[in-house]
């Protein structure tokens, strides 16, 4: 199963573009913080080590267009989705390995985004 549910706030402004063929596509990312006590949490902070993790989330279609025009940075979000992963070579011969989570789901969690309860759903994703 492929299944992944995560609540976080962008770190961004939304980068909503098109694909060639025009399918509207949503880039952005969401900081969620590790669940851990709170010494724990000031002891990695104590030694430079993170607390939080940023994934990439991708959208697709009418919900990429409604995220591009009613959420911002630091709005709260609920992301339900799969994991995908790929890789690309640089021009430098490196190999770059590549984790995003694809957007089945999104809910806008704050009262100022479109509506309160708003929830979108994905379309038929072009894979």
């Amino acid at each position: 199963m492929n299944s992944v549910n995560l609540i976080g706030r962008l770190t961004a402004d939304p980068d909503l573009k098109s694909t060639n063929d025009g399918m509207p596509v949503a880039n952005f990312s969401i900081a969620i913080d590790r669940p851990m006590s709170q010494e724990k949490k000031e002891s990695y902070e104590a030694e430079g080590k993170s607390t939080t993790d940023f994934p990439r989330i991708i959208a697709w279609g009418k919900q990429a267009e409604s995220i591009g025009k009613y959420l911002k940075k630091g709005d709260p979000v609920g992301v339900s989705g799969s994991v995908t992963t790929g890789s690309y070579t640089k021009e430098d011969g490196s190999k770059v390995y590549t984790t995003n989570i694809t957007a089945q789901r999104v809910r806008f969690l704050s009262s100022g985004s479109k509506t309160q309860n708003d929830e979108l759903e994905s379309e038929n994703i072009p894979f």
